[in-house]
């Protein structure tokens, strides 16, 4: 009988035992899983600060330098398509002060910082006289001349950026062209040509870009 009497304490006990094993697991396993989220959070916000400013990154013009004029195609689901970032995340990207983006709120999340520059890059035409020379000046920090070239009574042979021939052709340059130019000097443009040439016969576009430097701010919420 007292055998018989033992089993269901055993029984009890064995069921205490197991139930505390239970509960002890799960709540290891939820302080792992919180011990674990800050280090995934930094893995994803620093990997996506990391693309954002590569050099092959569709925002930058190269490493670090942020195209301003990319900066405003930025979204969400290109967060996710382009750059990897998990859907359930939630995301805030900042420039300096400036909120870029967000998708939710990651209000306790880990933030990641790159310090960039910003390239603002505007579009300017010129349109010489041609009054006393054939000559014309275009200010640096621009590395793209376009030329559009319709002599009305003059023959443009050749065109030359600081004495470089970038352009000939002894039957004449009409139409559009491109020209690579250096952005750290001002580049003198000379028109060689059999004739002389008059307003509205050229026209000049160049690109002057602008910088400035900012803090880019990742920050993730998983």
């Amino acid at each position: 009988m007292r055998g018989q009497t033992e089993l269901p304490v055993l029984g009890i006990a064995f069921v205490l035992v197991t139930g505390t094993l239970v509960v002890g697991i799960t709540v290891a396993d939820d302080a792992f899983r919180t011990a674990e989220r800050p280090a995934i959070e930094q893995g994803v916000a620093t990997g996506l600060a990391d693309r954002l400013v590569a050099g092959d990154a569709p925002l930058t013009t190269r490493a670090n330098v942020l195209n301003a004029t990319r900066l405003v195609t930025l979204d969400p689901e290109t967060l996710t398509d382009q750059y990897g970032l998990p859907e359930e995340a939630a995301v805030e990207i900042r420039l300096d002060d400036d909120r870029l983006l967000a998708r939710e709120n990651p209000r306790s999340g880990t933030r990641a910082e790159r310090l960039v520059t910003v390239e603002n890059r505007e579009q300017r035409t010129i349109e010489p006289s041609f009054d006393a020379t054939n000559t014309v000046v275009v200010p640096r920090r621009t590395d793209t001349v376009e030329l559009a070239i319709q002599p009305a009574n003059a023959t443009v042979e050749a065109v030359r950026a600081n004495q470089r021939v970038l352009l000939y052709n002894e039957s004449g340059l009409t139409g559009s062209f491109e020209l690579s130019v250096s952005r750290y000097e001002t580049a003198t443009l000379s028109f060689e040509t059999d004739g002389q040439l008059e307003a509205g016969d050229v026209g000049i576009t160049y690109y002057p870009t602008t910088t400035r430097r900012a803090v880019l701010a990742v920050i993730v919420d998983v």
